[in-house]
Order: C-alpha cells, then sequence, then structure tokens
C-alpha cells in the first residue's frame, strides 16, 4: 500500500524536472541565439513599419520641349512635404532630391505654373510619398528656339612685329551653326574663335582646332572648333607712278609691300590701251611682281 502512495509523487516531479531541463537547459546556446534572431526580426518589423512625415529642401528643375528653351523661373529651389517610413525618410536628408516639372505643353511666354504633387515627377524612393510642394506657383518665361548659320570671326591677340601687318584672316569652315533662343539670336550677326596669339609675328600663322563658343549657357553651337590661317607680311604703301605708253601718260597707284613698291621702276610695268565701243580709252596696267596690286590707272590729258 505504501508502494502505491508515491506513484503519482515523486516519479512526477522527476518527470517534470526531466522536461524543464530539456526545454531550458539543453542546447541553451541554440535556443537563446533564436530567441535573439526572433527579437531582432521583430523589431526591425517594427521599426521599419514605423510611419511618419517630413519637411527638406529640393532642386527645382524643367524638362521643355526641343522648340522651346526656359529663358527664367521664379525659383530654383522648393520645399517639399513626404511621407512614409521614417528610416527611409531618415536616409533623404543630405541627398540630392528633385522635383522636375513639365513645361513640354506650355505655351511660348510668360507663364504661372501650378505644381502639385501630381503634376510633377520626384527622385524620391518607393513607400516615401511627395504631399506638398511650396511654393506651388511660380513665373516662368519660355521662348521659341531659333537655328542660324553665324560667319565666325578668327579673335587675333596681339600685334605683328614692326614692320608687318596682317593681310587677312580666313576661317575654315567660315561658317557654323548656332541655336538658341530667338530673342538673343535675333541681335547675333557672327560668333568669335577663341584668341590666336600673333604678338611679333613675320610670317603666316595657322592655328588648328581652334574653339568657337558663346559665353551664354542657353546658345548650342554645332561645330566647335575651326582652322584659321593668318596672312601676315611686311606693311603695305601706296604709291603713284606715271608711265607712257602708245604716246599716252598714264597714272597707276600701286598698292603693296613697302620694298616691293619702293623698288619698282616704270619699265616693270606694262600698259596696254584698249578703245572700247563707248569711244573712251581704258589703260590696262600689269607688274611682274604679283605682290603689287594696281589699285587704279587712268589717262592723263
Amino acid at each position: 500500500m505504501r508502494t502505491r502512495e508515491f506513484v503519482g509523487g515523486r516519479p512526477t516531479q522527476l518527470f517534470f524536472k526531466h522536461i524543464l531541463r530539456k526545454v531550458f537547459l539543453e542546447d541553451w546556446v541554440l535556443k537563446l541565439t533564436a530567441l535573439l534572431i526572433t527579437f531582432a526580426l521583430w523589431y526591425g518589423v517594427s521599426v521599419s513599419s514605423k510611419k511618419g512625415t517630413a519637411t527638406m529642401a529640393a532642386q527645382l528643375s524643367f524638362r521643355v520641349s526641343d522648340d522651346t528653351v526656359l529663358m527664367s523661373s521664379g525659383v530654383q529651389d522648393v520645399t517639399i512635404r513626404v511621407a512614409g517610413n521614417d528610416q527611409t525618410i531618415d536616409q533623404l536628408f543630405g541627398n540630392d532630391l528633385r522635383v522636375t516639372a513639365d513645361l513640354t505643353q506650355v505655351p511660348t511666354g510668360d507663364r504661372i505654373l501650378q505644381l502639385t504633387p501630381e503634376s510633377v515627377s520626384t527622385n524620391l524612393p518607393s513607400g516615401v510619398k511627395l504631399e506638398d510642394i511650396q511654393p506651388s506657383r511660380i513665373a516662368v518665361r519660355l521662348e521659341p528656339v531659333q537655328e542660324k548659320d553665324l560667319a565666325v570671326e578668327a579673335s587675333l591677340g596681339g600685334q605683328p612685329a614692326a614692320g608687318y601687318e596682317i593681310y587677312s584672316a580666313t576661317v575654315i569652315p567660315a561658317k557654323v551653326r548656332v541655336r538658341g533662343p530667338e530673342s538673343f539670336m535675333s541681335s547675333l550677326e557672327s560668333i568669335p574663335t577663341g584668341p590666336i596669339d600673333i604678338a611679333d609675328a613675320k610670317s603666316d600663322i595657322s592655328a588648328r582646332q581652334v574653339p568657337v563658343s558663346l559665353n551664354n549657357p542657353k546658345v548650342a553651337v554645332f561645330n566647335t572648333v575651326v582652322d584659321v590661317n593668318v596672312s601676315i607680311g611686311e606693311k603695305r604703301v601706296e604709291r603713284m607712278m606715271v608711265v607712257t605708253a602708245a604716246g599716252k601718260r598714264v597714272s597707276a597707284v600701286l598698292f603693296g609691300p613697302r620694298s616691293a613698291v619702293t623698288k619698282l621702276k616704270p619699265a616693270d610695268i606694262k600698259v596696254e590701251i584698249s578703245k572700247p565701243e563707248s569711244g573712251d580709252e581704258v589703260p590696262r596696267v600689269t607688274l611682274s611682281d604679283n605682290s603689287v596690286e594696281v589699285r587704279s590707272a587712268k589717262i592723263l590729258h
């Protein structure tokens, strides 16, 4: 009888001790690790699902059609209010946030643009929503775009050596295509090259791949480089000489390098006199030196 009294007593206690030992003491490191992982997952989900709002600065940009250009806008930066995951929003501070307004369907001229979360696009990450933009109304000015070919002018810096001068400056190609706002293009007649140094030069200068540009960020130059050939030679002077041909005294005005013009003699000048149907005699003067130009010739009476 006494033995049976202990059937539900001490053996039962031993059974529960065994169960508790297996649950809490055996493989306790593995079980503790699993518990920590479970807690970390719960905490991560809890934090990541927390919602909030924030106000921050963003850069305002514009999208325009190919045949228009934005001349001015009332603002360049806006203040936006966003809503979403707190952790994602915190990562936005200090980032380059952009708000883009679409002007592709806006007519040219002075316009008032309404900025709303629905009318703009942003680079906000997924899960963050744009709720408000301030200012919500801005003034913009759109102009038509004009294209035309402009003559290129060589920008020469300095002066040739003493006794020398510039004969000519040839730009290849002579014209370039330019695109820009109509108001600016209407007053533009030429476009300059970058500086070309000719200081103390005594002979021709050839400059290759010289840049061509305009100091206007709204203007595009399609051909950005040209070649420039600068012809430099001895200073030129005028000289009048009188020669006799066919019994006629002929006055000729000559122009060319000083040394070449100075050494010319009457024998170097050939004169032919023709008489067209009009009845007036006309002298024709030619020179043996091609560097000298005959500017005018007439028969003296």
